[in-house]
């Protein structure tokens, strides 16, 4: 499941560099995605085969940030209506990155986007499956569905890479 959470990190993130090649190598990728989850493997595969290589980055800009169609950030979903909150929401889930020595640098992004998230679980996942387990349940899975909802109304190639998420997440 690493190496699938690893890729789907890659996938809700800015398509640079890792995310090209991924684009260019997608046979191989999937196949080594298959070994994990067969059905995240092909929902991948989908996403990569709708996506334009050339015209990645604008869709990622007009579905995600300006102005976002929809979110990547957990807090958006999770605290709906509790703004006050964020804050909060914010220290707990940077506090489950630095018990497992995990940093990210707040200048970069904040600890509640999905990629973030993601990369995260990739790295923990076999050295402590059942904390992955419990984060990608409390903070993850409330509200991917709902994330993927708004990228099929959006009609974002990205709906597949969302679908992908939860069949992962349904295996955790």
């Amino acid at each position: 499941m690493r190496l699938t959470l690893r890729v789907l990190a890659i996938l809700f993130d800015y398509p640079r560099d890792e995310f090209k090649k991924i684009v260019r190598e997608r046979d191989e990728v999937v196949e080594a995605l298959g070994a994990e989850n067969r059905e995240a493997a092909e929902a991948i595969q989908r996403f990569l085969k709708s996506l334009d290589p050339e015209k990645a980055d604008e869709e990622y800009v007009s579905v995600f940030e300006v102005p976002p169609k929809c979110s990547l950030y957990a807090h958006t979903y999770l605290l709906k209506g509790k703004e006050d909150m964020v804050g909060q929401l914010l220290l707990e889930v940077k506090g489950h990155y630095k018990v497992k020595g995990y940093d990210v640098p707040v200048r970069k992004e904040l600890p509640t986007y999905l990629p973030v998230m993601l990369e995260y679980l990739s790295l923990v996942y076999d050295e402590d499956r059942e904390a992955a387990k419990r984060f990608a349940r409390r903070y993850i899975k409330p509200w991917v569905g709902h994330l993927k909802k708004c990228l099929y109304k959006a009609n974002s190639p990205w709906k597949f890479a969302a679908e992908a998420l939860e069949k992962v997440l349904d295996t955790l």
